[in-house]
């Protein structure tokens, strides 16, 4: 019985182990392949300034040079960091939390650099490098707007002004309006210029035919009409009307050549017709002629320069001005030096009794600038300017001291011969700092010639602002004070100011007083001004200024009125 009972048992668990067996044996272990996907699903976040910023960045994926799909338009990923990318929205606006999708730029492999060669390899492998800077010569120039064209320049401006007695005052009325053109084109591309600097005046007085200075005051006044090509530091040749024909010589209806000789030096030759000196008209009587030294050396430490004029002139078929004159200038950091000298040469029979040689000019001048002050000194010596072709404008008085003659009209009195020398000399001493800026200093002119009748000056001026008082806010101080052989004057302004709408708009308000004691009168005469002052920029391009003042005095009791209207357009 327990026999039949064990392998009954014997047999169960023997086929309970046989049914525990798979019948056939599975394959081995197969990975399955997971599909890559195509694209990656953003989320726009932010919107500003033309982009869009979405999320994910780089750690979901969406990298820079991938194109983003929203709404259908695709957009350039521009830039992207480890949070978020930037889509710039060139193919249409899109909307703040909508969603798109990026293609995969993959990830390129950053292979690691070289190890670096050990700095002995590198050692004498190149011969020393000339610093670039070392070899450029930027020249100094003010500081201005770098957009401008240098090629196109014009400003055009009109202004009017009037003075107008109260009613039952003495006094004439008078009124003036003048239109202002400044051009500079060059219009090629070789360096060929055109200039023009040029008014039409206009005057308005019913007394203005018997006024004084009648033969200034000419309706059109051209002070340059100039057809150049070349450099004004190089190569150069103008033919026209010149403000300067040389560095110490004014204007001149002529031709000027010049050459450069090299090391920042140029020689040049002038000539040409004297204008009429008193209103400007071309004219034929007087021909000016000279020659010019010029070094212009700012690439220097000291920016050097230096200029001498030998000059002459022909009036009446005769040689009239004989001249030579010299200026230099060096500049030592922030600071300035520099003077000048003229010598001139007469005839012997000249009308204003001359010596042969005479130094008709001398002047020197500094300016020195420590911290927040800067200290300013000029002196100059200086004789009538004398020439036979001056004599023929204006009267004998304005060359010399003239000795009375019984019989002799007063503007053909003849000179007596001595020498008016006369010295100025300025002294002025300035700070600015922050919203501050003070200016004091003094002036003085006497004669050297030591002559009890001429007259000598001495005076003191004082000025200070303070600006920018709650970025808005600005108050003026000045005043003034001269004591003379022939009047003593003092004057003096306040005044506040006010600037609004990002300084388009600067209106002020102004409160003035002066006095004058003549010595051949027994009372002082008085004048207040009260006026204001607006000034407005519509644009960037235009400027709008317009003052009155009440004016009450001794002498005068009127109403003057201003204003300006000037346009710089932009090339």
């Amino acid at each position: 019985m327990r026999r039949v009972l064990s392998l009954g048992l014997v047999l169960s668990l023997a086929g309970e182990a046989h049914a525990a067996k798979p019948k056939h044996k599975p394959p081995p272990h197969v990975p399955v392949a997971v599909a890559k996907p195509t694209s990656i699903e953003v989320t726009v976040t932010e919107i500003a300034g033309g982009r869009a910023y979405v999320t994910p960045g780089t750690q979901g994926g969406v990298r820079k040079e991938a194109t983003i799909t929203i709404g259908g338009k695709p957009h350039r990923v521009i830039e992207a960091s480890a949070s978020y990318a930037v889509v710039l929205l060139e193919e249409g606006p899109v909307r703040e939390k909508e969603r798109g999708r990026s293609t995969i730029v993959e990830e390129q492999e950053v292979k690691p650099s070289p190890p670096p060669r050990a700095l002995a390899t590198w050692a004498h492998a190149w011969p020393e490098e000339r610093a670039p800077a070392s070899e450029q010569q930027p020249t100094f120039v003010p500081l201005g707007e770098a957009s401008r064209s240098r090629k196109w320049d014009a400003t055009l401006a009109f202004s009017a002004g009037g003075l107008i007695p109260f009613r039952g005052q003495p006094g004439a009325s008078f009124a003036y309006t003048e239109l202002d053109a400044k051009l500079h084109a060059e219009p090629f591309s070789v360096p060929a210029a055109l200039d023009f600097d040029g008014a039409l005046r206009f005057y308005a007085a019913e007394d203005l035919s018997s006024r004084v200075g009648g033969s200034t005051r000419s309706y059109l006044w051209i002070r340059e009409l100039l057809a150049s090509y070349g450099n004004a530091n190089g190569w150069y040749a103008g033919l026209g009307r010149m403000k300067y024909a040389a560095s110490t010589l004014g204007t001149l209806d002529g031709l000027r050549l010049q050459a450069k000789l090299g090391g920042g030096v140029t020689l040049a030759a002038f000539g040409g017709f004297l204008p009429n000196p008193l209103g400007g008209e071309f004219a034929v009587d007087a021909e000016r002629f000279g020659v010019e030294a010029r070094l212009y050396r700012p690439d220097l430490k000291l920016r050097p320069e230096a200029a001498l004029v030998l000059h002459g002139s022909m009036f009446d078929g005769r040689p009239d001005e004989r001249r030579a004159s010299a200026m230099f200038a060096i500049y030592p950091g922030h600071s300035r030096f520099g003077g000048h000298v003229e010598v001139s040469n007469f005839d012997a029979d000249n009308a204003w009794k001359a010596n042969a040689v005479e130094v008709t000019a001398a002047g020197v001048d500094q300016s020195i600038r420590f911290g927040p002050f800067e200290l300013s000194a000029r002196l100059d010596l200086i004789e009538p300017e004398r020439s036979r072709w001056l004599a023929s404008y204006l009267p004998t008085s304005w060359f010399c001291r003239t000795v009375a003659s019984p019989g002799t009209p007063t503007n053909a009195e003849p000179c007596d011969g001595q020498s008016s020398m006369r010295a100025t000399g300025t002294l002025d001493l300035s700070y600015s700092k922050g919203i501050a800026s003070f200016t004091i200093g003094g002036n003085t002119m006497g004669d050297l010639s030591h002559h009890d009748a001429e007259p000598n000056v001495f005076g003191g001026f004082f000025s200070g602002r303070l600006v920018r008082i709650a970025k808005h806010l600005r108050f003026e101080l000045s005043g003034s004070y001269s004591n003379a052989t022939y009047v003593n004057m003092f004057g003096g302004t306040a005044g506040v100011g006010l600037t609004l709408f990002d300084d388009a708009v600067d209106v002020s308000a102004y409160y003035r007083r002066s006095e004058l004691d003549y010595a051949s009168a027994d009372e002082w005469l008085e004048q207040n001004g009260v006026g204001g002052v607006i000034v407005l920029f519509p644009t960037k391009t235009i400027m709008v200024t317009a003052q009155t003042e009440a004016i009450v005095g001794n002498d005068v009791n009127a109403l003057l009125v201003m204003g300006t209207v000037a346009w710089h357009p932009r090339f």
